[in-house]
């Protein structure tokens, strides 16, 4: 008797795992029918041309050749002159490091560029002169030794001691002879005629090109770093060199940086050096260590030589 209960209590489970199982499967062909039906789909099949408004596909080339790092990658994009066209980023982005390149001073200027204002131009200026549709006269001219710069059709022609307003206007007026009514432009390309130096106990010394033809100390000592813990803040010495006599002022610059008495500010010309000095006790500080520093070593060796 009681194996036949359960037998048919298995008869039972069997059954009903049979009939759930059937339903299962439906659902399952119900919910993949219904799926079908719904346009999206989880991964994106290539749309066939002309199916969107406005969709061009970018051609594979032209990936591998940006995923590459490859200047010359074909445009999918038309070009700019189309109507309705954009152009493409990456030809935008191509010319930016060019413009950053143009602009680089040469590698042994380096040290700063500093000051602001009025720039009279001197030996080793790059100056740029452009003349409204004339090629010819347009280019970069670098100002020789005798200050004087090589310009097409004119000759040498002294620009040295003059600003670029100034040049402007005496270009217009040799250019009469070629030109009728000659559009010029001066722009100053590289400033290297006109430097400063900072020495001592500063963070950055070395010498510094000046964007003025006179700037103001209180620019030489940021631009250099601001002085060190070790600097002599109420006597920074200004000297002018000169063959027979320098000149040399003595300057406070704990008044002007730290407490701001800009009235105290000095104002620099080109080739003024900017000393700022050491304290006594810094002085003494490394006299003593000097001097202790074979007592030092011998002590060290002894105390390895007892180990």
């Amino acid at each position: 008797m009681n194996l036949g209960r359960q037998m048919a209590r298995m008869a039972v489970v069997v059954v009903g795992l049979t009939v759930a199982s059937s339903g299962w499967a439906q659902n399952d062909q119900q919910s993949t029918s219904s799926s079908a039906d719904i346009p999206y789909s989880s991964t994106s099949a290539a749309p066939a041309s002309g199916n969107i408004i406005g969709y061009k596909p970018i051609p594979t080339s032209a990936l591998e050749a940006a995923l590459t790092g490859g200047a010359s990658a074909p445009s999918a994009y038309p070009s700019v002159g189309a109507a309705g066209s954009q152009p493409p980023i990456a030809s935008v982005t191509s010319q930016q490091p060019q413009a950053a390149n143009s602009a680089q001073l040469p590698q042994g200027y380096l040290t700063g560029v500093i000051g602001e204002g009025l720039y009279t131009l001197g030996r080793d200026d790059v100056i740029r002169i452009e003349v409204q549709n004339q090629p010819a006269f347009t280019g970069d001219f670098v100002i020789g030794y005798d200050g004087r710069i090589q310009y097409n059709y004119l000759g040498d022609i002294p620009v040295s001691g003059l600003s670029k307003y100034e040049v402007q206007q005496v270009l217009e007026k040799l250019l009469r002879q070629y030109v009728r009514v000659p559009v010029v432009t001066v722009s100053i390309m590289a400033y290297n005629s006109k430097v400063v130096y900072v020495i001592g106990e500063v963070g950055r010394p070395g010498k510094f090109i000046m964007r003025g033809d006179v700037i103001k100390l209180r620019e030489a000592i940021l631009a250099a770093g601001l002085p060190t813990r070790t600097a002599a803040l109420w006597r920074v010495h200004v000297i002018k060199p000169d063959l027979n006599k320098p000149k040399v002022r003595r300057v406070n610059i704990k008044r002007i940086l730290y407490k701001g008495r800009l009235k105290d500010d000095v104002s620099l010309s080109s080739g003024e050096i900017v000393v700022v000095p050491s304290t006594v006790l810094s002085k003494v500080n490394e006299f003593l260590s000097a001097l202790l520093s074979p007592v030092r070593g011998a002590v060290s060796a002894a105390a390895l030589a007892a180990l």
